[in-house]
């Protein structure tokens, strides 16, 4: 092999090992998510304020993601749906989940299962990483708003 095959061939190499290594420091954030970064030099964690590619230092920084989207929870018994709350995860208490819970990258079925255990918490405590939009149980009825001039006399 020549002089200009063995520089092809190293040049190549380092052109695939620079790649992994871009590629072992590349994270993502969705729209839907909020991303935060742990430093393994100092045991900082920081919130990043931005979506999209986020490139760290390999094996010193390590990025987290947490699912910002709406979530149904329910409690169930033979099938049935006995209560259900729609939930979603508050990013501006982000540092009390992480003191609570550690830092880790919760999946969907993760964060739902801890956000349904303080939906449910019988305590009524407020936790500032859970907002409850809606709650729906056995107990709330279907309203039909009914229109008087359109139903006949014999049903007022």
């Amino acid at each position: 092999m020549n002089i200009f095959g063995k520089i092809g061939i190293a040049i190549g190499s380092l052109i695939i090992l620079g790649l992994l290594g871009l590629a072992m420091t590349a994270d993502f954030i969705d729209n839907y998510e909020v991303g935060y970064k742990f430093d393994l030099r100092t045991g900082k964690t920081e919130l990043i304020e931005r979506e999209g590619l986020i490139l760290t230092p390999p094996f010193l920084v390590k990025v987290h993601t947490i699912d910002l989207r709406p979530m149904q929870v329910c409690i169930n018994a033979n099938s049935r749906v006995l209560n259900c709350k729609l939930v979603q995860f508050d990013k501006e208490a982000l540092e009390t989940f992480i003191e609570w819970h550690g830092r880790a990258t919760y999946d969907k079925y993760a964060l739902k299962n801890i956000l349904m255990s303080y939906a449910y918490d019988e305590t009524n405590s407020n936790y500032p990483f859970l907002k409850i939009i809606k709650e729906l149980n056995s107990e709330n009825k279907r309203t039909i708003e009914t229109n008087p001039e359109v139903l006949p006399n014999d049903t007022l």
